[in-house]
């Protein structure tokens, strides 16, 4: 749990920055921290299910769940303060 809050309170600090200073590049760092993350959790061999007690199939699938939810909260800064507010790529201002 000290690792996911610290990467989340990492991709919230990135986030926030861009917001506030306008430069789109602490948001893209943000997401490029979420797209490495997703790429871990999603293709991480788990653990045999034959080996697990239910209660830990449960526990197991529920930090999976607030990990993608940490990426996805990266990801979202990442489009919208990094891509969207970018005006030196690809002539959005």
């Amino acid at each position: 749990m000290k690792y996911l809050l610290i990467t989340y309170s990492t991709i919230l600090a990135l986030g926030i920055t861009s917001m506030i200073t306008g430069i789109h590049y602490f948001a893209n760092i943000a997401g490029f921290i979420s797209a490495i993350g997703f790429m871990a959790v999603f293709f991480k061999d788990r653990d045999e299910e034959k080996e697990m007690t239910e209660e830990e199939v449960k526990a197991a699938a529920k930090q999976r769940q607030r990990w993608y939810i940490v990426f996805a909260t990266g990801l979202f800064f990442s489009l919208i303060f990094g891509s969207l507010w970018n005006n030196q790529m690809g002539g959005m201002a």
